[in-house]
């Protein structure tokens, strides 16, 4: 005779991995459901803050030609994903590289 019942284990076993990666995945998850406050934000500072505190430190202290170029470049690094519409999970990356590289050319340039 069948039982009516299903029997279940009496413990369920999670795995428990506290790695950065994985609260990184994690987050990157979440966050995809805010994706253009996120994409907003990021051309935002990089806009409005980054871009502009380089210039300005370039021109007063001199830096070259290649560092405008180089600049330039790594906010086009983060505009491209933003504008093509792509997943956090590359925006993200894309502006920590860019935030980076703009903060060692503006100490570059003042040391």
């Amino acid at each position: 005779m069948a039982t009516l019942s299903q029997s279940t284990p009496a413990y369920t076993i999670t795995p428990t991995t506290n790695n950065w990666l994985a609260t990184y995945n994690t987050f990157i998850e979440e966050a995809d459901f805010n994706r253009v406050g996120w994409a907003a934000t990021t051309i935002i500072v990089q806009g409005c803050i980054l871009t502009p505190a380089f210039l300005l430190i370039m021109f007063m202290y001199g830096g070259g030609d290649w560092q405008l170029l180089t600049a330039n470049l790594s906010f086009l690094l983060v505009l491209v994903p933003v504008l093509s519409a792509m997943s956090v999970k590359y925006i993200l990356p894309a502006f920590a590289f860019s935030t980076l590289l703009h903060l060692a050319l503006i100490l570059m340039d003042i040391l």
